[in-house]
């Protein structure tokens, strides 16, 4: 009696574990997204790496959400770009739910505040390069309100891009 009840508490736990899984591969799966995705449990990782050349310099960039910790988990935005090799971390730019959005393959019009998105990556103002658009919840918003006053973000909707290996943040305005 005590090996069922102990086999049946493992299994329990363990479909617990499964259950509460912070990954999104089922879900790009199921939608037939062909991107480059793991996510690491251990270090809370979502890796979106090998997916966009950020920099334009023909390789593609590393692109991460690191989880904060504690009991309702968030995620900041982290950036390697192949051009130089470091790590840039935006603290500040956090997301409980780092999914990521398809923007429209036909390149029509896609207003990703209208798609509800919470993460994607497009070239949202027409020069030619990939911006990484992250809406942020009220809470991260309202934590990073000075910090992004610093880089002149004043709305939830942040666009970030890459001049080199210089960061441009601003708020999302307009879609093409």
């Amino acid at each position: 009696m005590k090996i069922i009840l102990l086999l049946f508490l493992l299994f329990s736990e363990a479909g617990l574990c499964y259950c509460q899984s912070n990954s999104f591969t089922k879900t790009y799966l199921q939608n037939s997204y062909t991107i480059t995705y793991k996510y690491d449990s251990i270090n809370q990782t979502h890796n979106y790496s090998c997916n966009w050349d950020l920099d334009l310099d023909g390789t593609t960039d590393e692109v991460y959400f690191v989880g904060t910790g504690g009991a309702h988990l968030y995620y900041y935005l982290k950036v390697v770009l192949s051009n130089d090799n470091r790590t840039k971390d935006f603290r500040y730019i956090q997301s409980d739910f780092p999914i990521f959005s398809l923007p429209d393959p036909n390149g029509l019009y896609y207003d990703p505040i209208e798609a509800l998105a919470q993460f994607t990556v497009a070239d949202f103002d027409g020069d030619m390069k990939p911006d990484i658009f992250i809406r942020l919840d009220n809470q991260s918003f309202l934590s990073a309100k000075k910090t992004l006053k610093k880089h002149r973000v004043r709305t939830q909707y942040i666009l970030l891009s890459f001049a080199g290996s210089k960061a441009i943040l601003r708020d999302y305005k307009n879609p093409i």
